[in-house]
C-alpha cells in the first residue's frame, strides 16, 4: 500500500586480561531446532528474551519467550499458539499500569491469506510460569512486518514495513483491530523502504532503515513530533559513501543524537560507522568509520550515561567463526575501548538495552551448545568498566535445554517433519534438494528469509541458493499427490 504519509523530499587490540566471574555471566536455552533472539526486555524483577524457535517439533517456527528471575535464572518460557507456519516475537512493551505483571508482546504470524499480520500478546508473569490471557491480531491483505514496540503520543505504536513502505499502527485505536483495518504508511512512492529500528526521545519519534534508490541502498532517518505529523527526513551518511549503506540504530538523549549504520566498501568487508546529528533537524556532522580492515556490521548502539555504546558484529577470518564485539565510545563517537563476546562457535547480536541500574544486557545468538543447534545467548555485563575484560568465556551451568522441547531433544528436524532439506547448511554456491517425493513437480516451495521476507519460489524438488546470502531462512515445502496434501516448515542456513 502505497499511501498515507509520503514525504516528497529526503534531506535527505582487544585486552583480555582474566575478569571475575561475577561481572560477566552467559546463560544459554533453547532445543535442537533453530532459536532465534530478537529482543531483550530487562525489567524490575527479572529479563525478558523475545524470538522464535523451530524446536518444538510441530514443524513450524513459532514466537517463544523465556524470562530469567531477578537472580539471572531461568524462570519460564512459552511459545504463541500452534497454527501457522511461521511468526517470531519481534518487540516488547512492559505492562506498567498496575493491571498485572507481564508484558505485551508485538509478533509477526504469517497469517491463513499468505500474508503476514501483527499480532499483539498479553502475557501474565506468575513467577514460576507464563500465561497468555489475551491476544489481538490485525488482519489485512498487505504484508504487515513490525519490528519495533514503542510508546508515543499516550499510545502503544507497532513500527515496521508494508509492501515496500514503513508502517504506523497505533495499537491503542479502537478501530485498529476490525479487519481490513486502516493503518498509516510513508515512503516515496516509487522507492522502496526498510524499517530496521524505531525509538521515542521527548515527544518525537524517530525511525531507522533504508531507502533503495536507483538500485542502491541508503541509511535514511525520519523523524515525527508531537503531533503525529513528520518534521524531516535524512539520508546519511550522503558523503563517503562507495554503496549500499544500512541504518541500523539511533542512540538518543540528552547527550545528543547518533547513527550507527553499516555500509559495503570497496575491497574490503562490509564495515559500519557513526554519525552524529541534529534531533531538530537531522542535520549531520562527519561520519566517522569505526570498522577495522575486517567484518564488522553495526548492530545496536545505547547511551551509557555521557558515553556511548556500541555491539556489532565481527570476523577475524579465524577458525572459531564470527563473534560479538562490545565497545565503548566517547560522546562525539571516539574510540576508547572493546571487547569480545564469543564462544568457539558462531555467534550473531541481535540487541543490547541497559537496565536502570546500569547493567549491559547482550542477546544474540549461537551455534554448538545444544545438540549442535542454534540457540539462543544472553550475556550481562555488570558496567561500562567490565568490557575491556570481556574475553571468550564458557556458560557453565547456564546452558538450558528448555523443559518445553524435551519431547524432541535430540532429534533432528527433518525427523519431525515430513519433508527435509540437504545440504543443510548449505553453502550460496549450493543446489539445495528437497527429499520425500516420489514426483518432482508435486513440490511447491517458498523461502522467507528471518524477517518474513519472501525470498524465492518454485516447483521441484531442487532450490538454487545462488541468489541468497549468508544468513537463516526458513523453507516451506507444499505437496499435492491425488487427494492428501502435506506441508512443512523447515529452518534453512545459509553459509558464505
Amino acid at each position: 500500500m502505497k499511501s498515507a504519509l509520503i514525504f516528497t523530499s529526503l534531506l535527505l587490540s582487544f585486552a583480555i586480561p582474566v575478569f571475575a566471574q561475577s561481572e560477566i555471566q552467559l546463560r544459554i536455552v533453547g532445543g535442537s531446532g533453530v532459536d532465534q533472539a530478537n529482543t531483550v526486555l530487562p525489567v524490575d524483577n527479572g529479563t525478558y528474551v523475545l524470538g522464535s524457535t523451530s524446536s518444538d517439533g510441530s514443524g513450524n517456527v513459532r514466537g517463544y519467550v523465556v524470562f530469567y528471575d531477578d537472580d539471572f535464572q531461568f524462570a519460564w518460557s512459552l511459545l504463541t499458539p500452534y497454527g501457522t507456519p511461521v511468526e517470531q516475537v519481534v518487540d516488547a512493551w512492559e505492562i506498567s499500569d498496575g493491571s498485572l505483571d507481564g508484558v505485551n508482546i508485538l509478533s509477526q504470524r504469517l497469517a491463513s491469506n499468505g500474508t503476514y499480520n501483527t499480532v499483539v500478546y498479553t502475557i501474565q508473569n506468575l513467577g514460576s510460569e507464563g500465561l497468555i490471557v489475551a491476544n489481538q491480531e490485525f488482519v489485512h491483505s498487505d504484508n504487515q512486518l513490525p519490528v519495533s514496540a514503542v510508546t508515543w503520543r499516550g499510545s502503544r505504536w507497532a513500527i515496521g514495513e508494508s509492501e515496500g513502505d514503513g508502517l504506523l499502527l497505533d495499537i491503542d485505536d479502537p478501530l485498529s483491530g476490525f479487519p481490513e483495518f486502516s493503518y498509516a504508511t510513508w515512503g516515496h512512492p516509487a522507492k522502496i523502504e526498510t524499517v530496521e529500528s524505531a525509538t521515542v526521545y521527548g515527544d518525537t519519534l524517530y525511525v531507522t532503515g533504508t531507502t533503495e534508490i536507483d538500485g542502491v541502498k541508503q541509511s535514511t532517518i525520519w523523524a515525527w513530533g508531537a503531533d503525529g505529523e513528520p518534521i524531516w527526513a535524512r539520508i546519511q551518511p550522503d558523503a563517503e559513501a562507495y554503496g549500499d549503506n544500512f541504518a541500523r540504530d539511533l542512540a538518543v538523549s540528552e547527550q545528543g543524537m547518533m547513527l550507527l549504520y553499516s555500509f559495503l566498501r570497496p575491497i574490503l568487508p562490509i564495515g559500519h560507522g557513526v554519525i552524529s546529528m541534529n534531533p531538530d533537524n537531522g542535520t549531520p556532522g562527519m561520519p566517522i568509520n569505526t570498522s577495522g580492515n575486517v567484518f564488522v556490521d553495526g548492530c545496536k548502539m545505547e547511551w551509557y550515561g555521557d558515553q556511548l555504546l556500541k555491539l556489532a558484529h565481527i570476523d577475524f577470518g579465524l577458525s572459531t567463526g564470527k563473534d560479538m564485539v562490545v565497545t565503548w565510545l566517547g560522546p562525539f563517537g571516539g574510540y576508547i575501548e572493546s571487547g569480545i563476546l564469543g564462544t568457539n562457535f558462531d555467534e550473531k547480536p541481535s540487541d543490547m538495552k541497559v537496565d536502570e541500574e546500569g547493567r549491559i544486557w547482550v542477546l544474540g545468538s549461537t551455534k554448538g551448545f545444544l545438540n549442535g543447534a542454534q540457540s539462543i545467548c544472553l550475556y550481562r555485563l555488570d558496567s561500562l568498566s567490565v568490557i575491556p575484560n570481556v574475553n571468550s568465556i564458557t556458560p557453565g551451568l547456564g546452558i538450558k535445554n528448555d523443559p518445553l522441547f524435551q519431547s524432541t531433544s535430540g532429534l533432528l528436524y527433518s525427523d519431525m517433519t515430513s519433508h527435509s532439506i540437504y545440504p543443510n547448511p548449505a553453502k550460496t554456491s549450493s543446489v539445495i534438494h528437497i527429499s520425500g517425493f516420489s514426483e518432482s513437480q508435486a513440490c511447491v516451495y517458498q523461502v522467507f528469509n528471518a524477517q518474513g521476507g519472501l525470498c524465492l519460489k518454485g516447483r521441484g524438488v531442487s532450490i538454487p541458493a545462488n541468489s541468497l546470502t549468508a544468513g537463516q531462512y526458513f523453507v516451506t515445502v507444499d505437496s499435492s499427490v491425488s487427494s492428501s496434501s502435506v506441508s512443512s516448515t523447515i529452518p534453512m542456513i545459509i553459509l558464505n
